[in-house]
């Protein structure tokens, strides 16, 4: 059987690097050809020790894509929003884009998105494009939160790529939960934090019943990108989860792995700040969002995780637990 080519969209960011160590492990027949901007970082340099192709490519630019696609049979992407805010940040601070920032990077998400496809759609011998994207908040709010930008630039791209002739019956669509990794990664949004006493204090601005899928980006990811890609037909939309949590469950497991005692407090820190990006009005959307409607509202025809072994294929979901008890909290505890 000749090998098949997989080629993984920002490979050293953490849902390329997960989908390829997956693959390593589960599908060592494949090929596997890393993007990346920068071959002569270490992560990419790394990545290349273990047999990954890493090549240059920006999904800004439609020709590096198409060259870094040529041959593909797979493809997994994901456009980058934060690195996009960053950038537009920059530009704010330079008088270069006007506030809501958000608007900007989700023109600009937008077309990265859209390149990728393109470039995809350029590609005869494709047989699945898996593409990491959001519902939009603003339809299943029927209309109430309008300033999601990152959800609204993911949902748009998807349903472009699902429209293009040259991708019908190639794209299949991971519908990301929360990332465990929030919680050490955002502390300004997720962050636990150590208090006088000794004890810890999590304040997200969500309320402690929120129901929320929490995906493990490192363990999980790349079982469902394998699975969409095995299944028989496409598309395929699938919600992303490892488990579904409360804040307050979420907590409790990490006491009891930390050993510190630790209480849940949501914050509404972001839903009442003003400042000049319109950033936090858009996080505190999202967030509002996820509390008043929840994360099982659904368009049409998204699958849960369970439903994919009608499909004929089965996907691993590991435990928070697992995640929390891997994860270095020297920071917070020491």
């Amino acid at each position: 059987m000749a090998t098949k080519l997989i080629v993984v969209v920002g490979a050293t960011g953490s849902q390329g690097s997960a989908v390829i160590s997956w693959i390593q492990s589960h599908e060592p027949t494949w090929s596997i050809r890393g993007l990346t901007r920068n071959v002569s970082s270490e992560a990419s340099k790394a990545l290349a020790t273990t047999g990954v192709e890493m090549v240059t490519a920006n999904s800004n630019d439609l020709a590096s894509l198409q060259s870094a696609f040529k041959n593909a049979n797979y493809i997994y992407a994901y456009t980058d929003f934060g690195s996009i805010m960053g950038d537009c940040m920059g530009r704010f601070a330079k008088g270069e884009v006007s506030a809501p920032i958000g608007l900007e990077a989700n023109k600009i998400e937008q077309q990265h998105g859209r390149n990728i496809a393109d470039a995809a759609a350029s590609v005869p011998g494709l047989e699945r494009l898996v593409f990491s994207y959001q519902a939009s908040v603003e339809t299943l709010s029927k209309g109430k939160f309008t300033k999601s930008y990152h959800f609204e630039a993911k949902a748009s791209i998807a349903e472009y790529m699902l429209g293009l002739d040259a991708l019908k019956g190639k794209v299949s669509l991971c519908q990301l939960g929360v990332f465990t990794t929030n919680a050490i990664k955002l502390p300004d949004f997720f962050g636990i934090r150590k208090q006088p006493d000794g004890s810890a204090l999590w304040s997200p601005p969500l309320a402690a019943t929120t129901l929320l899928p929490w995906i493990d980006i490192e363990a999980d990811l790349g079982s469902y990108v394998t699975a969409l890609i095995a299944a028989t037909r496409a598309p395929i939309e699938v919600l992303c989860v490892s488990e579904w949590l409360t804040g307050v469950q979420w907590l409790e497991l990490w006491s009891k792995q930390t050993g510190v005692t630790a209480r849940y407090e949501a914050s509404d820190g972001i839903h009442k700040a003003v400042e000049p990006t319109g950033i936090m009005e858009q996080m505190s959307q999202t967030m509002r969002f996820m509390d008043e409607f929840g994360m099982k509202v659904q368009e049409p025809g998204v699958l849960m995780p369970e439903d994919l072994a009608k499909e004929g294929v089965a996907v691993q979901q590991t435990k928070v637990a697992d995640y929390i008890a891997r994860e270095d909290w020297s920071s917070i505890v020491d």
